[in-house]
């Protein structure tokens, strides 16, 4: 009898044991897959030659920090191209990327983001699939996608994932983003810290991607007509509280007065893709091209009022950039000559953010500046 109450009470003891080392296995287990996936999550293609060293480029010191944030970058490119070649959109690199492209194989070497541009047709295309394609770690940042201070009532689809612009900016950063007709792809995972005091928008790493529409002259009157429409409606999105001001003062307009003055008691949102689904239902065949914006409300001292040659886009032609390659116009040297001038010419221009992390998403960074803010 005692033997065998032992006998049971050893075996009791080797089940409990084994259920204890199961549970751990179980959770071992939990871990490893959480560690796979957070592994594979963070893998990155490398696209940059020697990416751990420091080297100079063009008497500029790139670090090993600035080519991981290009390396960033290019993989998020991909992505962006991989979106693109699935839904059959034509996309290529512009501006400054266009320019390190040429200049440089690569990223002229103080720059700190991609620049790419569509043609109107295929930037609502991307528009329309990108919500639905873009996943974390990616996150697809849209100009129409905020909620403004000054609005008291939202009425648009999935406003509680809108970011939020306070007062301040509408009154002292206008025609900034999200007042600059463009979309943007970010790295969740990352930083590049470019508007300190607006702790509440995200700033992760990104790409800026650019619509192109038709720019004059026109070869009719109803070109001309259309353009002249384009223009009241990007105010009413990107300088509300101007074109506000213009109507109080009795301006004359294409648009019923009416209508305008009920488009501006709108919301950002219903102002920012009104304007873009007229561009993109009005989209015409034109001799030149331009981003729009630019043109009409913000031209930049090298860029003053530049339009392009539309034959230049016609066709598609691949560059090297560091270990890839990237499509760029046919025309691209017509462009950046319109752009820049001599271009072969360096020039050391401004760079975005001094602050960027490949490692910490700008939510971190702000919750520690938080932090060492209350402190002090």
């Amino acid at each position: 009898m005692g033997k065998g109450a032992n006998r049971l009470d050893a075996i009791t003891q080797q089940n409990e044991l084994l259920k204890e080392q199961n549970e751990l296995l179980r959770e071992q287990n939990e871990l490893l897959k959480k560690s796979s996936a957070q592994s594979k999550e963070d893998e990155r293609e490398i696209f940059i030659e020697n990416i751990d060293r420091d080297e100079m480029r063009n008497g500029f010191l790139v670090t090993s920090n600035r080519k991981k944030m290009w390396n960033v970058q290019l993989n998020m490119l991909k992505e962006f191209a991989r979106i693109c070649k699935k839904h059959g959109i034509r996309w290529f690199v512009f501006y400054g990327t266009l320019l390190g492209a040429a200049r440089h194989k690569g990223f002229v070497p103080w720059d700190d983001d991609i620049d790419v541009m569509l043609l109107r047709p295929d930037f609502e295309k991307f528009r329309q699939v990108a919500p639905r394609e873009i996943k974390y770690p990616y996150f697809f940042d849209a100009w129409s996608d905020y909620r403004l201070e000054s609005e008291k009532n939202i009425s648009a689809p999935n406003e509680e994932n809108f970011q939020f612009v306070k007062l301040q900016q509408e009154e002292k950063l206008p025609g900034w983003w999200p007042f600059w007709p463009l979309l943007k792809m970010r790295d969740m995972r990352t930083s590049m810290i470019q508007w300190p005091e607006r702790r509440h928008v995200k700033q992760g790493m990104w790409m800026d991607i650019f619509p192109f529409d038709p720019a004059p002259p026109f070869a009719d009157n109803k070109q001309q007509t259309i353009y002249a429409l384009a223009i009241e409606l990007l105010f009413t999105a990107a300088l509300p509280k101007v074109l506000q001001k213009q109507l109080n003062a009795g301006k004359k307009t294409l648009h019923e007065r009416e209508f305008l003055q009920k488009l501006l008691s709108s919301t950002h949102y219903n102002r920012t893709r009104y304007f873009e689904t007229f561009m993109a239902k009005n989209f015409y065949e034109s001799e030149r091209i331009a981003e729009f914006r630019d043109l009409i409300l913000k031209p930049r001292p090298n860029r003053l009022n530049v339009t392009y040659a539309a034959k230049d886009f016609e066709q598609t032609v691949w560059l090297p950039f560091e270990k890839t390659e990237v499509p760029v116009p046919v025309g691209y040297e017509n462009c950046l000559d319109a752009n820049y001038g001599d271009w072969h010419k360096i020039v050391v221009n401004n760079i975005h953010s001094l602050k960027f992390s490949c490692d910490i998403s700008s939510e971190e960074y702000f919750q520690t500046a938080v932090q060492l803010t209350s402190q002090q």
